[in-house]
Protein backbone atom coordinates (compact mmCIF):
# COMPACT_ATOMS: atom_id res chain seq x y z
CA UNK A 1 0.00 0.00 0.00
CA UNK A 2 1.86 3.54 -1.20
CA UNK A 3 1.53 5.90 1.22
CA UNK A 4 2.33 9.80 1.47
CA UNK A 5 3.86 11.59 4.10
CA UNK A 6 3.60 15.75 3.57
CA UNK A 7 7.47 16.27 4.94
CA UNK A 8 10.03 14.14 4.00
CA UNK A 9 12.45 13.72 7.29
CA UNK A 10 16.05 11.82 7.49
CA UNK A 11 19.32 11.32 5.96
CA UNK A 12 20.51 12.85 2.59
CA UNK A 13 22.36 10.10 0.29
CA UNK A 14 24.44 11.81 -2.86
CA UNK A 15 24.08 9.98 -5.85
CA UNK A 16 26.48 9.62 -8.65
CA UNK A 17 24.18 13.12 -10.17
CA UNK A 18 25.09 14.42 -6.75
CA UNK A 19 21.04 14.34 -5.71
CA UNK A 20 20.42 14.85 -2.34
CA UNK A 21 17.56 12.28 -1.27
CA UNK A 22 15.53 12.34 1.71
CA UNK A 23 14.86 9.08 2.80
CA UNK A 24 13.96 8.02 6.20
CA UNK A 25 16.32 7.24 8.94
CA UNK A 26 17.51 3.86 9.03
CA UNK A 27 17.94 3.08 12.65
CA UNK A 28 15.99 -0.05 13.94
CA UNK A 29 12.62 1.26 16.01
CA UNK A 30 13.28 5.47 15.52
CA UNK A 31 10.44 7.26 15.39
CA UNK A 32 9.91 9.99 12.59
CA UNK A 33 8.24 13.18 13.03
CA UNK A 34 7.70 15.71 10.02
CA UNK A 35 8.79 19.26 10.37
CA UNK A 36 6.56 20.58 7.88
CA UNK A 37 2.85 20.70 9.66
CA UNK A 38 0.01 21.97 8.06
CA UNK A 39 -2.66 24.22 10.57
CA UNK A 40 -5.30 23.01 11.21
CA UNK A 41 -8.36 25.43 13.01
CA UNK A 42 -11.30 23.01 15.01
CA UNK A 43 -13.92 23.97 15.91
CA UNK A 44 -12.67 26.42 18.17
CA UNK A 45 -10.57 28.52 16.13
CA UNK A 46 -10.81 32.14 15.35
CA UNK A 47 -13.91 32.94 13.59
CA UNK A 48 -16.73 35.96 13.25
CA UNK A 49 -20.23 35.61 12.20
CA UNK A 50 -21.27 37.00 9.02
CA UNK A 51 -24.86 39.00 8.94
CA UNK A 52 -27.04 38.45 5.84
CA UNK A 53 -28.43 42.13 6.09
CA UNK A 54 -31.47 41.09 6.06
CA UNK A 55 -33.11 39.21 9.46
CA UNK A 56 -29.73 37.82 11.07
CA UNK A 57 -29.13 39.15 14.68
CA UNK A 58 -28.03 37.45 17.70
CA UNK A 59 -29.93 38.41 21.07
CA UNK A 60 -28.97 37.50 24.63
CA UNK A 61 -30.44 37.61 27.85
CA UNK A 62 -28.20 40.09 29.29
CA UNK A 63 -29.31 43.68 30.21
CA UNK A 64 -26.37 46.34 29.43
CA UNK A 65 -25.17 48.55 31.54
CA UNK A 66 -28.01 51.54 32.10
CA UNK A 67 -28.73 55.01 33.37
CA UNK A 68 -25.82 57.35 33.48
CA UNK A 69 -23.01 54.18 34.25
CA UNK A 70 -19.96 54.34 32.32
CA UNK A 71 -19.18 51.88 29.53
CA UNK A 72 -17.44 50.76 26.57
CA UNK A 73 -18.56 48.57 23.46
CA UNK A 74 -16.10 47.16 21.50
CA UNK A 75 -15.94 45.14 18.36
CA UNK A 76 -14.29 44.38 14.71
CA UNK A 77 -16.50 44.91 12.18
CA UNK A 78 -15.79 44.12 8.33
CA UNK A 79 -19.32 46.31 7.09
CA UNK A 80 -21.15 45.62 3.35
CA UNK A 81 -21.75 48.99 1.98
CA UNK A 82 -25.79 49.73 2.81
CA UNK A 83 -27.75 53.34 2.43
CA UNK A 84 -29.51 52.87 5.99
CA UNK A 85 -28.22 52.29 9.71
CA UNK A 86 -26.45 48.56 10.67
CA UNK A 87 -26.55 48.07 14.09
CA UNK A 88 -23.29 46.80 15.63
CA UNK A 89 -24.33 46.39 19.48
CA UNK A 90 -27.94 48.07 21.17
CA UNK A 91 -29.96 47.31 24.31
CA UNK A 92 -32.26 49.22 26.25
CA UNK A 93 -35.45 50.81 24.81
CA UNK A 94 -38.49 48.56 26.32
CA UNK A 95 -38.43 44.61 25.93
CA UNK A 96 -37.41 42.83 22.80
CA UNK A 97 -40.51 42.45 21.25
CA UNK A 98 -41.51 46.47 21.82
CA UNK A 99 -39.73 49.34 20.21
CA UNK A 100 -39.84 52.98 22.34
CA UNK A 101 -38.40 54.62 24.97
CA UNK A 102 -33.75 55.55 25.11
CA UNK A 103 -31.69 53.11 24.33
CA UNK A 104 -28.11 52.61 23.89
CA UNK A 105 -27.35 52.42 20.08
CA UNK A 106 -24.57 51.74 18.73
CA UNK A 107 -24.22 51.18 14.83
CA UNK A 108 -23.19 52.65 11.27
CA UNK A 109 -25.42 55.14 9.69
CA UNK A 110 -23.53 56.91 6.43
CA UNK A 111 -20.81 54.92 5.70
CA UNK A 112 -19.49 56.43 9.58
CA UNK A 113 -19.84 55.09 12.73
CA UNK A 114 -22.43 56.41 15.04
CA UNK A 115 -23.64 56.26 18.79
CA UNK A 116 -27.62 57.12 19.55
CA UNK A 117 -29.36 57.28 22.60
CA UNK A 118 -32.28 58.75 23.79
CA UNK A 119 -33.84 59.24 20.72
CA UNK A 120 -32.99 59.73 17.17
CA UNK A 121 -31.69 63.51 17.20
CA UNK A 122 -29.33 62.62 20.16
CA UNK A 123 -26.48 61.13 18.41
CA UNK A 124 -22.56 61.42 17.52
CA UNK A 125 -20.76 60.69 14.58
CA UNK A 126 -17.50 59.47 13.54
CA UNK A 127 -15.83 61.54 10.42
CA UNK A 128 -14.40 58.37 9.15
CA UNK A 129 -16.12 56.57 6.01
CA UNK A 130 -15.82 52.89 6.13
CA UNK A 131 -14.65 51.03 3.16
CA UNK A 132 -15.46 46.94 3.43
CA UNK A 133 -12.14 46.46 5.26
CA UNK A 134 -11.68 45.35 9.15
CA UNK A 135 -12.31 48.41 10.83
CA UNK A 136 -12.13 47.97 15.27
CA UNK A 137 -14.70 50.55 16.03
CA UNK A 138 -15.23 51.75 19.94
CA UNK A 139 -17.71 54.00 21.89
CA UNK A 140 -16.65 54.85 25.51
CA UNK A 141 -19.69 56.74 27.84
CA UNK A 142 -18.00 58.28 30.32
CA UNK A 143 -20.41 61.34 32.22
CA UNK A 144 -17.32 62.51 34.25
CA UNK A 145 -16.62 64.49 31.40
CA UNK A 146 -17.00 67.28 29.51
CA UNK A 147 -17.18 65.44 26.33
CA UNK A 148 -19.16 62.63 27.30
CA UNK A 149 -18.74 60.15 24.59
CA UNK A 150 -15.75 59.23 22.22
CA UNK A 151 -15.88 57.27 18.98
CA UNK A 152 -12.44 55.29 18.19
CA UNK A 153 -11.97 53.83 14.88
CA UNK A 154 -9.19 51.27 14.36
CA UNK A 155 -7.78 52.94 17.72
CA UNK A 156 -7.87 56.28 16.69
CA UNK A 157 -10.19 58.57 18.10
CA UNK A 158 -12.40 59.35 15.86
CA UNK A 159 -14.80 62.14 17.04
CA UNK A 160 -15.71 63.39 20.50
CA UNK A 161 -19.02 65.68 22.60
CA UNK A 162 -21.94 65.22 24.10
CA UNK A 163 -26.03 65.78 23.68
CA UNK A 164 -29.05 65.69 25.60
CA UNK A 165 -30.63 62.49 26.81
CA UNK A 166 -29.18 59.99 29.18
CA UNK A 167 -26.82 56.94 28.57
CA UNK A 168 -29.98 54.40 28.74
CA UNK A 169 -33.29 53.61 30.12
CA UNK A 170 -33.78 51.86 33.50
CA UNK A 171 -37.12 50.42 33.12
CA UNK A 172 -38.42 48.06 30.87
CA UNK A 173 -35.22 47.45 28.89
CA UNK A 174 -34.46 45.17 26.13
CA UNK A 175 -31.16 42.89 26.52
CA UNK A 176 -28.10 43.09 24.43
CA UNK A 177 -28.74 42.41 20.69
CA UNK A 178 -25.87 41.93 18.22
CA UNK A 179 -26.43 42.75 14.57
CA UNK A 180 -29.71 43.94 14.08
CA UNK A 181 -32.92 45.00 16.61
CA UNK A 182 -35.57 42.63 17.31
CA UNK A 183 -38.34 44.87 16.87
CA UNK A 184 -37.29 46.59 13.86
CA UNK A 185 -34.99 43.86 12.37
CA UNK A 186 -35.58 44.79 8.70
CA UNK A 187 -34.63 48.60 9.02
CA UNK A 188 -31.22 47.96 10.99
CA UNK A 189 -29.73 44.67 10.01
CA UNK A 190 -26.02 44.51 9.83
CA UNK A 191 -24.45 43.17 6.43
CA UNK A 192 -20.89 42.19 6.57
CA UNK A 193 -18.56 39.92 9.54
CA UNK A 194 -18.67 40.71 13.18
CA UNK A 195 -16.19 39.74 15.58
CA UNK A 196 -15.00 40.13 19.31
CA UNK A 197 -17.82 42.13 20.89
CA UNK A 198 -16.72 43.31 24.07
CA UNK A 199 -19.16 45.53 26.61
CA UNK A 200 -17.39 47.17 29.62
CA UNK A 201 -18.86 48.52 32.34
CA UNK A 202 -16.00 51.28 32.62
CA UNK A 203 -15.00 54.15 29.99
CA UNK A 204 -12.22 52.57 28.85
CA UNK A 205 -9.11 54.77 27.35
CA UNK A 206 -7.58 54.97 24.24
CA UNK A 207 -4.11 53.23 25.50
CA UNK A 208 -6.47 50.77 26.84
CA UNK A 209 -8.21 50.00 23.53
CA UNK A 210 -5.28 50.22 21.66
CA UNK A 211 -3.32 47.32 24.01
CA UNK A 212 -6.11 44.77 23.22
CA UNK A 213 -7.89 44.89 20.47
CA UNK A 214 -5.56 43.07 17.95
CA UNK A 215 -5.64 39.75 20.37
CA UNK A 216 -8.21 37.78 22.29
CA UNK A 217 -8.61 38.14 25.46
CA UNK A 218 -7.10 35.30 27.93
CA UNK A 219 -7.61 36.86 31.49
CA UNK A 220 -11.17 38.61 31.70
CA UNK A 221 -11.13 42.01 33.80
CA UNK A 222 -13.67 42.33 36.28
CA UNK A 223 -15.24 45.38 34.65
CA UNK A 224 -15.91 43.36 31.72
CA UNK A 225 -19.69 42.76 31.44
CA UNK A 226 -19.95 40.37 28.38
CA UNK A 227 -17.51 39.19 25.76
CA UNK A 228 -18.56 37.32 23.08
CA UNK A 229 -15.37 36.01 20.73
CA UNK A 230 -17.71 34.61 18.54
CA UNK A 231 -15.92 31.06 17.73
CA UNK A 232 -18.59 28.33 18.36
CA UNK A 233 -18.53 27.17 14.50
CA UNK A 234 -16.44 26.49 11.76
CA UNK A 235 -15.28 28.80 9.02
CA UNK A 236 -17.65 28.17 6.04
CA UNK A 237 -18.84 24.64 7.39
CA UNK A 238 -22.14 23.58 8.12
CA UNK A 239 -22.92 24.83 11.38
CA UNK A 240 -26.36 23.60 11.68
CA UNK A 241 -26.24 22.59 15.18
CA UNK A 242 -25.15 26.30 17.03
CA UNK A 243 -27.84 27.88 18.10
CA UNK A 244 -26.30 30.18 20.12
CA UNK A 245 -23.18 31.97 21.20
CA UNK A 246 -21.25 31.95 24.14
CA UNK A 247 -20.57 34.84 26.65
CA UNK A 248 -17.34 34.39 28.05
CA UNK A 249 -17.81 36.08 31.17
CA UNK A 250 -21.15 34.24 32.29
CA UNK A 251 -20.82 30.77 30.12
CA UNK A 252 -24.45 29.86 31.65
CA UNK A 253 -26.13 33.16 29.48
CA UNK A 254 -28.55 32.50 26.84
CA UNK A 255 -27.27 34.12 23.39
CA UNK A 256 -29.75 32.85 20.25
CA UNK A 257 -28.51 33.17 16.70
CA UNK A 258 -31.80 34.02 15.14
CA UNK A 259 -32.56 33.25 11.36
CA UNK A 260 -28.73 32.84 10.32
CA UNK A 261 -28.03 30.17 7.94
CA UNK A 262 -25.48 28.14 8.52
CA UNK A 263 -25.62 25.89 6.02
CA UNK A 264 -21.76 25.73 4.69
CA UNK A 265 -20.52 28.72 2.57
CA UNK A 266 -19.99 31.89 3.29
CA UNK A 267 -23.01 33.84 3.59
CA UNK A 268 -25.21 34.26 7.01
CA UNK A 269 -22.04 31.95 8.62
CA UNK A 270 -19.54 31.48 10.49
CA UNK A 271 -16.69 33.41 8.29
CA UNK A 272 -13.08 34.12 8.81
CA UNK A 273 -12.69 36.60 11.87
CA UNK A 274 -10.11 39.35 12.26
CA UNK A 275 -9.19 38.74 16.07
CA UNK A 276 -6.04 35.90 16.62
CA UNK A 277 -5.84 34.78 20.16
CA UNK A 278 -2.60 35.65 20.61
CA UNK A 279 -1.49 32.08 21.60
CA UNK A 280 1.75 30.42 19.50
CA UNK A 281 0.09 27.45 17.97
CA UNK A 282 3.33 25.68 15.91
CA UNK A 283 5.34 22.58 16.90
CA UNK A 284 8.88 22.26 16.86
CA UNK A 285 10.02 18.40 15.80
CA UNK A 286 13.54 16.35 16.46
CA UNK A 287 13.31 12.76 15.96
CA UNK A 288 11.69 11.27 19.03
CA UNK A 289 9.74 14.02 20.42
CA UNK A 290 6.88 16.95 19.53
CA UNK A 291 6.86 20.51 21.61
CA UNK A 292 4.67 22.94 21.96
CA UNK A 293 6.11 26.45 21.01
CA UNK A 294 4.29 28.28 23.65
CA UNK A 295 5.24 28.65 27.10
CA UNK A 296 3.30 28.71 30.53
CA UNK A 297 0.19 27.12 29.72
CA UNK A 298 -1.57 24.24 30.30
CA UNK A 299 -1.47 21.43 27.44
CA UNK A 300 -3.43 18.85 26.25
CA UNK A 301 -1.87 16.83 23.58
CA UNK A 302 -5.20 14.98 21.12
CA UNK A 303 -4.90 12.20 18.87
CA UNK A 304 -6.62 14.18 15.39
CA UNK A 305 -6.80 10.72 13.24
CA UNK A 306 -9.21 9.89 16.38
CA UNK A 307 -11.48 13.23 15.99
CA UNK A 308 -8.57 14.77 18.68
CA UNK A 309 -9.86 12.20 21.29
CA UNK A 310 -7.45 13.44 24.50
CA UNK A 311 -4.17 11.76 24.63
CA UNK A 312 -4.44 10.10 28.67
CA UNK A 313 -1.05 11.20 30.67
CA UNK A 314 -0.28 13.73 27.59
CA UNK A 315 -0.11 16.73 29.63
CA UNK A 316 3.55 18.33 29.28
CA UNK A 317 4.56 20.86 26.89
CA UNK A 318 6.58 17.96 25.02
CA UNK A 319 5.20 14.37 24.04
CA UNK A 320 6.80 11.45 22.42
CA UNK A 321 4.63 9.49 20.56
CA UNK A 322 4.30 5.48 20.91
CA UNK A 323 2.93 4.95 17.41
CA UNK A 324 2.35 6.65 14.12
CA UNK A 325 -0.73 9.44 13.56
CA UNK A 326 -1.56 12.89 13.13
CA UNK A 327 -1.35 14.93 16.26
CA UNK A 328 -1.74 18.44 18.12
CA UNK A 329 -2.07 20.03 21.35
CA UNK A 330 -4.44 21.95 22.79
CA UNK A 331 -3.28 24.52 24.30
CA UNK A 332 -4.71 26.68 27.18
CA UNK A 333 -3.95 30.44 28.51
CA UNK A 334 -5.56 31.60 30.62
CA UNK A 335 -9.35 31.29 29.46
CA UNK A 336 -8.12 31.40 25.75
CA UNK A 337 -8.33 27.62 24.48
CA UNK A 338 -6.83 27.11 21.47
CA UNK A 339 -5.53 23.95 18.83
CA UNK A 340 -2.45 23.83 17.75
CA UNK A 341 -1.12 23.14 13.83
CA UNK A 342 -1.08 19.51 13.27
CA UNK A 343 1.70 16.88 12.92
CA UNK A 344 2.14 13.97 11.37
CA UNK A 345 4.37 11.43 12.70
CA UNK A 346 6.12 8.25 11.49
CA UNK A 347 6.95 5.19 13.62
CA UNK A 348 8.85 1.93 12.06
CA UNK A 349 12.38 -0.12 11.08
CA UNK A 350 13.47 -0.45 7.77
CA UNK A 351 15.05 -3.90 6.44
CA UNK A 352 18.23 -4.35 4.79
CA UNK A 353 16.26 -4.53 1.31
CA UNK A 354 14.49 -1.26 2.28
CA UNK A 355 18.07 0.09 2.61
CA UNK A 356 19.83 -1.20 -0.25
CA UNK A 357 16.62 0.01 -1.86
CA UNK A 358 17.13 3.70 -1.03
CA UNK A 359 21.01 3.87 -1.21
CA UNK A 360 21.32 2.47 -4.71
CA UNK A 361 18.23 4.48 -6.39
CA UNK A 362 19.62 6.86 -9.47
CA UNK A 363 17.46 9.96 -11.08
CA UNK A 364 18.57 12.06 -13.52
CA UNK A 365 18.90 14.70 -14.84
CA UNK A 366 18.56 17.06 -12.12
CA UNK A 367 17.34 19.30 -12.12
CA UNK A 368 15.61 18.89 -15.44
CA UNK A 369 13.72 21.21 -18.49
CA UNK A 370 11.58 17.71 -19.53
CA UNK A 371 12.12 14.54 -18.74
CA UNK A 372 14.07 12.47 -15.12
CA UNK A 373 15.27 9.65 -15.23
CA UNK A 374 14.94 6.63 -12.34
CA UNK A 375 17.12 4.01 -12.43
CA UNK A 376 16.55 1.20 -9.07
CA UNK A 377 19.05 -1.06 -7.70
CA UNK A 378 17.46 -4.26 -9.34
CA UNK A 379 14.16 -5.13 -11.35
CA UNK A 380 10.78 -4.95 -9.34
CA UNK A 381 7.50 -6.56 -10.13
CA UNK A 382 5.57 -3.68 -9.48
CA UNK A 383 6.68 -0.01 -8.57
CA UNK A 384 3.99 2.96 -7.56
CA UNK A 385 4.78 6.92 -8.09
CA UNK A 386 3.29 9.69 -6.78
CA UNK A 387 4.48 13.45 -8.54
CA UNK A 388 3.85 16.12 -5.13
CA UNK A 389 3.46 19.62 -5.53
CA UNK A 390 5.59 21.57 -3.03
CA UNK A 391 2.18 22.72 -1.47
CA UNK A 392 1.56 18.81 -1.27
CA UNK A 393 -0.92 18.67 -3.77
CA UNK A 394 -0.51 15.29 -5.94
CA UNK A 395 0.01 16.45 -9.01
CA UNK A 396 0.36 12.89 -10.88
CA UNK A 397 0.42 8.82 -10.34
CA UNK A 398 2.24 6.19 -12.00
CA UNK A 399 2.80 2.77 -12.25
CA UNK A 400 5.20 0.38 -13.94
CA UNK A 401 5.99 -3.03 -14.13
CA UNK A 402 8.71 -5.54 -14.37
CA UNK A 403 11.65 -3.26 -14.68
CA UNK A 404 14.27 -1.61 -12.87
CA UNK A 405 14.46 1.73 -14.61
CA UNK A 406 12.08 4.00 -16.18
CA UNK A 407 11.08 7.95 -17.09
CA UNK A 408 8.74 10.65 -15.82
CA UNK A 409 7.74 13.11 -18.41
CA UNK A 410 7.80 17.17 -16.51
CA UNK A 411 7.10 18.68 -19.38
CA UNK A 412 3.67 20.02 -18.68
CA UNK A 413 4.39 21.20 -14.81
CA UNK A 414 5.40 24.45 -13.93
CA UNK A 415 8.74 25.48 -12.98
CA UNK A 416 10.03 24.39 -9.18
CA UNK A 417 10.19 22.12 -6.33
CA UNK A 418 8.75 18.72 -5.99
CA UNK A 419 8.72 15.13 -4.35
CA UNK A 420 8.84 12.25 -6.06
CA UNK A 421 7.29 9.12 -3.70
CA UNK A 422 8.45 5.57 -4.85
CA UNK A 423 7.06 2.34 -3.39
CA UNK A 424 8.78 -0.86 -4.79
CA UNK A 425 6.51 -4.00 -4.23
CA UNK A 426 6.53 -4.78 -0.64
CA UNK A 427 9.65 -2.53 0.44
CA UNK A 428 8.77 0.44 2.81
CA UNK A 429 8.29 3.81 0.31
CA UNK A 430 10.84 6.62 0.20
CA UNK A 431 10.85 10.49 -1.15
CA UNK A 432 13.27 11.78 -3.87
CA UNK A 433 13.57 15.63 -4.44
CA UNK A 434 13.08 16.90 -8.60
CA UNK A 435 13.41 20.25 -9.83
CA UNK A 436 11.87 21.18 -12.66
CA UNK A 437 13.67 24.18 -14.70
Amino acid sequence: MFYYSSVWIGIFLKTTNKLTIMIKNLRKKLFFTTCFAVSVLTSQAQTGLHFDGSDDYILTDLGGVLGNSPRTVEAWVKWSYQSRQALIVEWGGGTPTEDGGPRFTFKIQSSKVRIETGGAYNYLDGSTYLNSSWHHVAVTYDPSQENEYKLYVDGNLDAEGSFTGTGTDTQDAANIQIGGRNANIGATAFSGTIDDVRIWNVARTQSEILADMNNELCDLPAELVAYYKLNEGTVNGSNLAITSVVNEVSSTDVNELKNFALSGNAYSNYAAGKVTSGIDTTITSDDVTLTANQVDAAYQWVDVDNANAEIEGATSQDFTPSESGNYAVEITVGSCVVISETVNFVSGTLSLEDTLFSNNLKLYPNPTSGHVNVALNEVYQTVDAQLVSITGKVVATYQFSNTNEFAIDLNNFNSGLYFLNLKADNLDALTVKVVKM
